[in-house]
C-alpha cells in the first residue's frame, strides 16, 4: 500500500481529525512531518523545514512550466512551497482522505492537482518525480514496483528525488518493535544497500546525503510542543504517553545513528 497510516497508539484507534490535532499542536507552521534541515546554529524548527524545502528544490534542479510529480504528499505545504516559488506544476498524490481535504483548504495552487490516488495509478510522464516520508511506508517487498513506476513515470532526462528515513543495519525489520508494531503499522525501513545495490541497473545515483542528526532536533522540538497537551484533553493519559515514549524513543535512535535520514537523487541509467 502506499501510506498505510493507522493512525493508531496502543490499542486505541483514532480519527483522522483528532490526530491531525496532535500534528497542528506538534509540527511547524507548515504542517511538514518529516526531518527539518538544521544546517547552522540557531535554526528555528519554521527555518529548517524551509531549508529542507528549498534544499530539494535546488536538487531538483526545477525551472519554470516543469511538470511534477510528488508520490505521498503529506499536508501539501511541499507542493506549495515548489509551485508558487518555482512556478512548476505538479500532480500530487495520497491514500490519505484527511489528508488530501487539509491540503486543499490550506495550499490549493492553480499549479497544483492534489488527487486522491494509489502512486500506481497515476499516469504521464513527469519532469521530475519527488517522495518525501512516504517510501517508509512502501514495504520492502513492493520496494522494486516502486522503483519501476517512477522510472515508467519520469522523462528520460528528468531527476528523482528520495528522501526517506533508513535503517543503519541489514537485516529483517522488527513488525513487533514498538514503532513498529504501534505506531508505523506496515511501514519498513530500507537499508543503504537496498538504495544503492539493489536498482543499480537501472539508475545512476548522482548525490546521496545523510542528515539524521537534524531529526534529534526535530523531534525535540516536536516533544517540547507536545508536552503541555494544550486543548486536547480528549487524549488520555496513556495515549499522551506512548507518543512521548514514541518521540523520546526515536531521538534516542537518531541520536544513535541507528535510524538515518537519507535524501538520494536518481536520473535514469540509459541504453547507449
Amino acid at each position: 500500500a502506499q501510506r498505510q497510516q493507522a493512525f493508531r497508539v496502543g490499542t486505541c484507534r483514532r480519527t483522522a481529525e483528532e490526530t491531525i490535532k496532535i500534528y497542528e499542536e506538534m509540527l511547524d507552521s507548515n504542517m511538514q512531518y518529516s526531518c527539518g534541515y538544521f544546517y547552522k546554529p540557531d535554526m528555528t524548527l519554521d527555518d529548517a523545514q524551509f531549508a529542507k524545502m528549498e534544499l530539494i528544490a535546488r536538487k531538483l534542479d526545477l525551472r519554470p512550466g516543469m511538470k511534477l510529480l510528488e508520490i505521498g504528499f503529506g499536508f501539501g505545504s511541499l507542493a506549495y512551497h515548489l509551485a508558487s516559488r518555482y512556478d512548476v506544476h505538479i500532480k500530487a498524490c495520497t491514500l490519505s482522505q484527511a489528508q488530501m481535504d487539509w491540503a486543499k483548504e490550506h495550499y490549493g495552487h492553480p499549479n497544483i492537482e492534489f488527487m486522491y490516488a494509489d502512486y500506481r495509478d497515476v499516469q504521464g510522464k513527469f519532469d521530475r518525480v519527488y517522495s518525501v516520508g512516504m517510501f517508509e511506508h512502501v514495504g520492502r517487498a513492493s520496494f522494486a514496483t516502486y522503483f519501476d513506476k517512477v522510472y515508467d513515470a519520469l522523462a528520460d532526462d528528468g531527476i528523482f528525488l528520495l528522501h526517506t528515513l533508513g535503517w543503519a543495519k541489514r537485516g529483517e525489520w522488527n513488525h513487533n518493535g514498538f514503532v513498529g508494531k504501534y505506531i508505523f503499522p506496515g511501514g519498513e525501513l530500507p537499508t543503504l544497500y537496498l538504495l544503492t545495490e539493489e536498482f543499480s541497473d537501472r539508475w545512476h545515483l548522482e548525490d546521496f546525503q545523510s542528515f539524521g542528526k537534524s531529526y534529534v532536533q526535530t523531534m525535540r522540538t516536536w516533544l517540547d510542543n507536545l508536552k503541555t497537551w494544550n486543548n486536547m484533553d480528549e487524549f488520555d493519559t496513556r495515549f499522551k504517553r506512548m507518543w512521548e515514549y514514541y518521540l523520546s524513543c526515536c531521538t534516542a535512535a537518531f541520536e544513535k545513528r541507528r535510524i538515518k535520514v537519507w535524501q538520494f537523487v536518481y536520473t535514469k541509467q540509459l541504453s547507449p
